[in-house]
């Protein structure tokens, strides 16, 4: 093999290193939202180390702590959603600084319908892969814009139909559990005669 080649092909198992560990990472911020939005308290902690650190703000110390701390704190409001964009990664061997943007809704009912609050922010993390496995090993949380929104629960207003799809939910029974078995779910359903009826009629009760 020449010098040339082989120095090619050192280049390209560094690269297809970094990839890797790049999709590694960012299915561990995905599945940290998924812990948080499901009220997950193991999968939350198996996105941290043991001796991981977690500053959000309302809360800094070991990151297994706040996750105790904070999963019960979600359950009690209606429903949370987390989304992720814009991941950028700096390596440093068995390290990496990463940084994420987040947007999360967090609906709080009430008796006229709900409070949105939409956060919106930064992850700045670094992680470590111990064992072969990435982890976090510190996290901060950077806000960037906040807003609330009044909503009606519009669903409660729709008259029951067959056509409705399946609900997010916390525990066992979300569909996103479902994976291959999700090929079991095969309603049939006829097509709605007017789609925007029931919405229709919800935008004139609430004028």
């Amino acid at each position: 093999m020449s010098e040339a080649l082989e120095r090619r092909l050192t280049a390209l198992e560094a690269e297809v290193r970094e990839l890797r560990d790049r999709e590694a990472i960012r299915e561990v911020i995905h599945r940290y939202c998924q812990a948080v939005d499901r009220c997950d308290l193991q999968m939350l902690k198996s996105c941290y180390h043991a001796d991981g650190y977690d500053d959000h703000g309302f809360f800094a110390g070991n990151a297994h702590d706040f996750a105790d701390y904070v999963i019960p704190c979600l359950a009690r409001i209606e429903s949370s959603m987390h989304s992720i964009t814009n991941t950028r990664f700096r390596f440093d061997g068995d390290r990496c600084a990463c940084t994420s943007q987040w947007h999360v809704v967090h609906r709080l009912r009430h008796d006229q319908g709900f409070t949105d609050f939409w956060h919106q922010g930064r992850y700045l993390d670094v992680w470590e892969k111990r064992d072969g496995e990435w982890k976090i090993l510190h996290r901060v949380i950077a806000g960037d814009l906040d807003r609330w929104i009044e909503a009606i629960d519009f669903r409660a207003g729709l008259t029951d139909s067959p056509n409705r799809s399946l609900m997010g939910c916390r525990g066992a029974e979300d569909p996103g559990n479902l994976w291959f078995d999700l090929l079991r779910h095969r309603p049939e359903r006829p097509p709605m005669d007017d789609l925007w009826a029931g919405f229709r009629a919800l935008s004139e009760a609430t004028r």
